[in-house]
């Protein structure tokens, strides 16, 4: 048995729409946290692509359903 995990290949587009995701995302914790560890920024950024990339799932992006179960993740503060 082989140890071969399979990734997804994401479509341009769909990498695109991300990237959108992302920035919609990071803005929303930037307005809502203004006086957060800015120190942790990195490591939440990082936090954030993997839970973009994990709810990607499989077949289209679509931004729109995409963005809202990112934000839902974010906690409000």
């Amino acid at each position: 048995m082989s140890s071969f995990k399979r990734s997804r290949v994401f479509d341009p587009l769909d990498l695109e729409i991300m990237d959108r995701v992302y920035e919609a995302a990071w803005a929303r914790v930037e307005a809502e946290e203004p006086l957060r560890d800015t120190e942790r920024d990195a490591e939440r950024q990082q936090e954030l692509r993997k839970t973009i990339f994990g709810l990607a799932g499989i077949g289209h992006v679509e931004f729109d359903n995409l963005c809202d179960s990112v934000l839902a993740t974010i906690p409000h503060a």
